[in-house]
């Protein structure tokens, strides 16, 4: 952690989250709050006397299940929380046995599986503003993103595929559920990476409609080979529409008109 464990680099991602804690202050258990978590340190919010340097067991208690983490960390940085009464307390785990390190990955998994409260889409209703979709999934941290977008329903499709995140739309495309016509809006963004293109090009749920595979060719990130591939079986009248598309690249384009001209 090098004395920061708010830094994004550290090791392993940090989940925003709520759990319940404990921290033995004053010879008495005090409960608190860890506000982020990682495999390397927690933020503590509450009321309980700390000092940097500090050496504090902490226990977590996720909402669910009966798992309870025992953890002893330093405390590195101690900030005054006005809107709460009480402090903020960045730690960074030490003495971390192969027990403590395994009940830890245990809890980080389950925390990756549940979405966490409050990050749900339900205040989103369809057609939202893409604003404040944005800025609901902003609150979601990125494991929770992917692992969701894999599995989500309908209404949670709708607001996933304006994510700008290129691992989430990938796992959006592999879902099981997605349509045809939430393939082809998918298809449009800009955030998608050549093989999340490819994944879709390839996908027998989507071979044979022609929207998707023009809205493939036209992407300014497919690659030839798929945006031949996508195009391969197109007829005459299939290849003028798409060359009156913008944005098809210069050399397929050129090897589309030659088709159009050997026919």
């Amino acid at each position: 952690m090098g004395g920061n464990p708010d830094t994004p680099s550290r090791q392993g991602y940090r989940f925003r989250i709520g759990v319940a804690a404990e921290v033995q202050a004053g010879g008495s258990a005090v409960s608190c709050e860890a506000q982020n978590l990682s495999r390397s340190g927690v933020l503590l919010a509450g009321k309980f006397p700390a000092s940097p340097g500090e050496t504090l067991e902490i226990t977590l208690k996720p909402p669910t299940g009966n798992l309870t983490v025992f953890l002893t960390g330093r405390v590195i940085r101690v900030e005054p929380a006005p809107e709460h009464g009480g402090v903020t307390v960045a730690i960074e785990f030490v003495n971390m046995d192969d027990a403590r390190r395994d009940a830890l990955d245990v809890l980080l998994a389950r925390l990756l599986e549940a979405p966490p409260a409050g990050t749900s889409f339900e205040s989103l209703k369809p057609g939202s503003p893409p604003l404040e979709i944005k800025r609901a999934l902003e609150g979601i941290p990125l494991p929770q993103r992917i692992a969701l977008a894999t599995r989500a329903g309908a209404k949670e499709r709708e607001f996933l595929r304006l994510d700008t995140n290129p691992a989430v739309l990938e796992a959006l495309v592999r879902n099981s559920g997605l349509t045809v016509a939430e393939a082809r809006l998918v298809a449009t963004s800009v955030y998608l990476m050549s093989g999340t293109l490819d994944a879709l090009a390839n996908d027998g749920r989507f071979k044979d409609d022609e929207e998707l595979r023009m809205v493939i060719a036209t992407h300014p990130r497919v690659s030839m080979t798929t945006a031949e591939k996508v195009t391969a079986n197109f007829k005459l009248e299939q290849l003028k529409k798409l060359l009156a598309k913008p944005g098809l690249n210069q050399l397929l384009r050129e090897k589309l008109f030659r088709r159009t001209t050997q026919r």
